[in-house]
C-alpha cells in the first residue's frame, strides 16, 4: 500500500518532486528439506538394512513473514532521490536437521525449530546527480542497511556447533545456539593474555562466554560513474561493518609451537610477546578479529568508438578490474570468508577462516560491437 503525498494539495509547490509513504506485508515458504524427510527411510547394504532417517510426520514448511514501512523521495528536480525503510523479517518453524540422542539407528532427523529468527533494521538508499552539464555527467549511489539478528522464543536445547579445525582443537565447538542471542554467536573462552610462565591465561577459570557475532551490523554498497564525451568510468564498492571473524588459520596453522620447524605468525616474534613454544593450541577469543571491510569490487574504464564503416555498430573498448582493493584491519586473506563447516549437529557455521584460497584479482580487456 502506498500514498503519493506529493500529489496532495498541502504539498503542492513544495521542495519535493516526489514523496511517497508505503507499507508492505508478505509471507514466503521454504521447503528446503530432502524428499522423504518426514518419513522413516531405510537403505540397503549387502548384509542388512539400516535406518537412514527418523520419521517426523508433523514436518512442515518454514515460514518467513516480512513487513516494511518506507518513505521514497526526490528533490532538486530529481537530482537527489532515495528512500528510508524500516523492515522486520521473522522466520518461524525453521527447518533444522536435528541430531538424534545416541545410541540411535540414525544420526539425524528433520524438525521445525521451536523458535523465531528475527532480522530487523533500517535501510537507506541515496542517489545523486552531482554533475549533469553538457557532455559531462557524474552520479553517485549509496545503499546502507543497519541490521540486528536474534533468536527469540526458542524452547529447544542449547546446541554447540561450528567445530574448529587443526591439531589440538579438532571438533572443539566455537558457536552456540541459544535463546536471546544472534544466530551463530561465538561462544569461547576469554583470553586475558600470556602469563609469566609463557602460557595462555583465561577469564573465569576458562569457562566459555558469548564473545562475538559474525553477523554484520551494517552492510554497505557504494557506486559512482563519470561520463565525459565518449569516455566513461565506473566503480562499485561493497562493505560490512561491526562483526567478528575467527582466524582459525592463525590459531592452528601458524602458532608459536611451529617455531624452528615451520612458519609462524610474524607478530609472535615481537619483543613484547613472551609466549612459550610449549603453550598449547586452544580455541579462544584471542583469535577473534574485527571483520569490518570496504572493498573495491570492480572498476571499469571504457571508450565508445561508435560505428566503424557500414557494418560495425556501437563499438566500445573497455578494461575492467575485479577485487582491486580491500580496506580492512583483518589480518587474514580476505574478510569475505566462511569455511564450510557442519559437525554432528548439522548446523552450518559462519565467520570462520581456515586456510582459504586467496581471492583472485582479475583484469579483463574487452571489445563490444554489433553488426
Amino acid at each position: 500500500a502506498a500514498w503519493n503525498l506529493h500529489n496532495e494539495d498541502f504539498l503542492a509547490g513544495g521542495m519535493f518532486n516526489s514523496l511517497k509513504l508505503r507499507a508492505g506485508w508478505g509471507q514466503t515458504g521454504n521447503q528446503a528439506f530432502p524428499a522423504g524427510a518426514s518419513q522413516e527411510r531405510y537403505y540397503l547394504t549387502e548384509q542388512r538394512s539400516d535406518l537412514e532417517n527418523v520419521a517426523n510426520p508433523d514436518l512442515k514448511w518454514e515460514t518467513t513473514t516480512t513487513m516494511n514501512f518506507g518513505l521514497d523521495f526526490a528533490i532538486l528536480d530529481y537530482k537527489v532521490s532515495g528512500s528510508v525503510e524500516y523492515f522486520n523479517r521473522t522466520s518461524e518453524d525453521l527447518l533444522f536437521q536435528f541430531p538424534t540422542i545416541q545410541p540411535a539407528p540414525a544420526a539425524f532427523y528433520w524438525i521445525n525449530l521451536p523458535g523465531e529468527v528475527i532480522n530487523k533494521g533500517v535501510e537507506v538508499t541515496l542517489n545523486a546527480d552531482i554533475i549533469n552539464a553538457g557532455d559531462l555527467r557524474w552520479d553517485v549511489g549509496l545503499n546502507a542497511a543497519f541490521i540486528s539478528n536474534v533468536l527469540e522464543n526458542y524452547t529447544g536445547p542449547v546446541l554447540d556447533y561450528a567445530t574448529l579445525f587443526g591439531q589440538g582443537i579438532s571438533e572443539a565447538p566455537s558457536q552456540r545456539l541459544v535463546n536471546g542471542q544472534p544466530l551463530n554467536s561465538f561462544y569461547l573462552r576469554e583470553f586475558t593474555g600470556i602469563g609469566e610462565n609463557g602460557q595462555s591465561e583465561y577469564a573465569n577459570n576458562g569457562d566459555r562466554a558469548f564473545v562475538g557475532d559474525p553477523n554484520p551490523d551494517v552492510l554497505l554498497g557504494i557506486s559512482t560513474s563519470v561520463t565525459k564525451g565518449a569516455w566513461n568510468f565506473g566503480m562499485n564498492f561493497n562493505g560490512a561493518l561491526g562483526h567478528q571473524i575467527y582466524n582459525n588459520t592463525k590459531n592452528t596453522v601458524i602458532p608459536i609451537g611451529n617455531l624452528g620447524s615451520r612458519n609462524i605468525d610474524a607478530s609472535l616474534l615481537e619483543s613484547s610477546n613472551k609466549e612459550a613454544i610449549s603453550n598449547p593450541v586452544a580455541g579462544s577469543d584471542r583469535y577473534l578479529e574485527d571483520g569490518s571491510y570496504l572493498k573495491l569490487a570492480n572498476a571499469t574504464l571504457g571508450y565508445n568508438i561508435g560505428n566503424l564503416g557500414n557494418n560495425v555498430r556501437n563499438a566500445r573498448v573497455y578494461v575492467t578490474g575485479n577485487n582491486l582493493l580491500v580496506f580492512t584491519g583483518y589480518s587474514g586473506f580476505d574478510p569475505e570468508v566462511n569455511t564450510v563447516n557442519t559437525n554432528a549437529t548439522g548446523l552450518p557455521s559462519a565467520g570462520i577462516e581456515y586456510i582459504p584460497y586467496p581471492s583472485a584479482r582479475s583484469v579483463i580487456f574487452g571489445l563490444n560491437f554489433s553488426f
